[in-house]
Formats: C-alpha cells, structure tokens, sequence
C-alpha cells in the first residue's frame, strides 16, 4: 500500500516485524523499494523474514497501524504470526490493521479482538494473471468468513465489474476503503473515468470510511 493515507486526522503508522512476499505481484513498489532504493536495509532481498529485533515498538492509544506494510503477514509461520498477534494486544487501545491477499490465514487468529482491522486487496473483480496470489473472488470470500473490523484496499485499482465489485463490498460492508490508482506506470488495465466516478459514489453508500489516495485525480480526468 503506497503513499499511506491519513485516519481520523493522523497519518497510517507502519510496523514491519515481517516482510517479505512471493506472490510475485508484477506492480508490487513494496518488493520494487527493497530490491532498490531500500536494498541496505533489506540485504536478502524480499524473503519473507521475521524482525526479532523490531517488536519493542511501541505504539499510542490514538495511532492505527498497518502491520507488515512491506510483505504479507500470511506467509509467516505461525509461531511468527502468533509473536506479531500476541504485541498486538498489549496495546488494546490501539488500532490495528492486518491487510493481506491470501485473507484465509486470518483463521489462526481465533477468538474475535475488538482494536484489530482485517483487510485485503480487491483491485479488480478480474483474474489478470499478475500475480500467483489468490483471485480477488478468492480474497472476497475468505474475508467474508471473518466478523471483524474490515478493510478493503482497491488499489491499485484495475478494470473491474462495477456490479460484481459492489455486490462483493455490500456483502463485506467494511469499515474503511481506500481506493488509490497506479502511480508507478506499470501500465495496467485502468478503468474509464465513468466507472471510477460510478464506484466512488456508490461506495458512500456502502462504507463509512472512503478514503481516496492521492494519484487518483490522474483517473479521473479520464
């Protein structure tokens, strides 16, 4: 998720204890930063990896915090999911957010936690063959079994089934979506500016939280 938008008048905080993915997304800016401008700080490249040294952050009543901003949590082990859950709830009063594309691993969560966000990307309603992760319908679905808090990324947001998408959001009915666009020119199939105007309205109907990420303008000037 790039260029972090702001909650209720504060900016996103990030926690990265793990990081790292292989669903080889092809417009992945997380994998494309740590194999280029971060490659100091992430000497192995993007294998998925777990920061012992990074859980004595600690975190503000106020902050909400997306948990593995670089990677996907699902791909860790459980006993490193359990570490990263188990921080979590020293911090009651602080929100957080696990976002990942293969939201069936939410499941090794258990027991319901009030301060916790559970997301995934839903860029499009279409399966174009650019990444080994789930189908979006897949990640629909999963999400679906969790009673939780949730959050839905469309970003960035690819051609889709205006119908399709909206009946999947009135039946996930998140708490906040964040809607952002391409800003790194990997050339993806892009909605017209219509469906886009089409989706946005009618997502205010649907969720309580619509964020629209900056870069999204470029879309809609069509």
């Amino acid at each position: 998720m790039n260029r972090m938008f702001t909650y209720n008048g504060g900016r996103m905080v990030t926690w990265n204890p793990f990081t790292g993915c292989n669903f080889s997304c092809s417009y992945c800016w997380a994998r494309k930063l740590a194999e280029g401008k971060l490659k100091k700080s992430y000497p192995d490249g993007f294998i998925p990896a777990i920061h012992p040294d990074r859980f004595n952050k600690r975190f503000k009543p106020d902050d909400f915090v997306f948990i593995s901003s670089m990677g996907d949590i699902s791909l860790s082990s459980d006993e490193d999911f359990s570490r990263v859950l188990t921080r979590t709830l020293d911090f009651p009063k602080t929100n957080f957010l696990f976002c990942s594309k293969d939201p069936k691993n939410y499941g090794r969560i258990g027991i319901r936690v009030p301060n916790i966000y559970l997301g995934t990307t839903i860029e499009t309603t279409e399966d174009y063959h650019l990444s080994k992760a789930p189908s979006p319908y897949d990640r629909f679905l999963a999400l679906s079994k969790f009673p939780y808090h949730r959050f839905i990324s469309i970003e960035p947001i690819m051609d889709f089934d205006l119908f399709q998408l909206l009946d999947w959001l009135e039946i996930l009915k998140p708490d906040i979506v964040e809607v952002g666009a391409d800003n790194y020119h990997n050339h993806l199939p892009e909605p017209s500016s219509q469906k886009l105007e089409s989706l946005l309205y009618h997502l205010k109907h649907i969720c309580p939280t619509v964020i629209e990420k900056q870069g999204l303008e470029r879309l809609k000037r069509g």
